[in-house]
This record gives C-alpha cells, sequence and structure tokens, in this order.
C-alpha cells in the first residue's frame, strides 16, 4: 500500500474485510470456539470417534474435488 495513504485507508479496508466475513459466518466465532471445545470433549471421553490430522486432509482433498464437479 502506498505511504501517502496513510493508516485510515487500512483500517478501512480491515473493516469492510471484517464486516464482510461476519455476514458470511453461520455462527459467532465464540459460538465456533465452544462447539470446538465440546467436539473435543466428546472425542475424549469416547463419546465420538477421533479425527487424525491426516483424516483432516484426506476430507479436504474429498470437499474439493466434490466443489470442481
Amino acid at each position: 500500500m502506498c505511504k501517502k495513504a496513510g493508516k485510515n485507508k487500512v483500517v478501512e479496508v480491515e473493516q469492510v474485510m471484517s464486516v464482510d466475513a461476519n455476514l458470511e459466518r453461520p455462527c459467532t466465532i465464540s459460538e465456533s470456539i465452544m462447539q470446538s471445545c465440546k467436539e473435543v470433549k466428546n472425542m475424549r471421553e469416547g463419546k465420538t470417534p477421533k479425527h487424525s490430522l491426516n483424516d483432516l486432509f484426506a476430507n479436504i482433498e474429498k470437499w474439493s474435488k466434490e466443489e470442481e464437479r
């Protein structure tokens, strides 16, 4: 970014990006974190199967192939 634009321009862009991100989220960030904590707790208690990082990467590849169709 150009130095002449100053910090005000950067703040405006960040605010617009923040608003756009909030519009697309189905829930708040704190709700998402709480849900993740509940899922981890259930995994530790054996109520849901544990998932590895390799499982996550495999799912991401699978989802990306489905979106290409």
